[in-house]
């Protein structure tokens, strides 16, 4: 884990063993390259990431983390919204390939999520 005055990530091995699932996952992946995985991180919550604005207060008062497919840019321009508006957010390092790579719960999206 990478901390600045508050942890800004978090490894996928943690967050999926983190006691009481105390985190609310939201997957900021964009369309196109979350129709292409064809999965998300099982119980995370897709929200597209250019619509931030939109949806950021619904996870006002909730400790977030969040993914993209890398990690990298969608990722913290996120978090940098989502921190600025008071919401604790962390980005999942490595996005979602790293949580594939870990081996940990994925689940297959139908077409009503992709």
């Amino acid at each position: 884990m990478t901390h600045n005055h508050t942890q800004t990530s978090i490894s996928p091995t943690v967050l999926a063993h983190r006691p009481g699932r105390a985190v609310v996952i939201v997957d900021v992946r964009k369309p196109a390259a979350r129709r292409a995985s064809g999965a998300a991180i099982a119980g995370a919550v897709w929200r597209h990431p250019v619509e931030v604005d939109h949806w950021a207060d619904e996870f006002k008062g909730r400790t977030v983390a969040v993914y993209c497919v890398h990690g990298h840019e969608v990722s913290q321009t996120v978090r940098s919204f989502l921190t600025g508006k008071g919401i604790e957010t962390m980005i999942l390092e490595g996005g979602f390939e790293a949580w594939q790579q870990a081996g940990l719960p994925v689940e297959a999206l139908d077409d009503a999520d992709a």
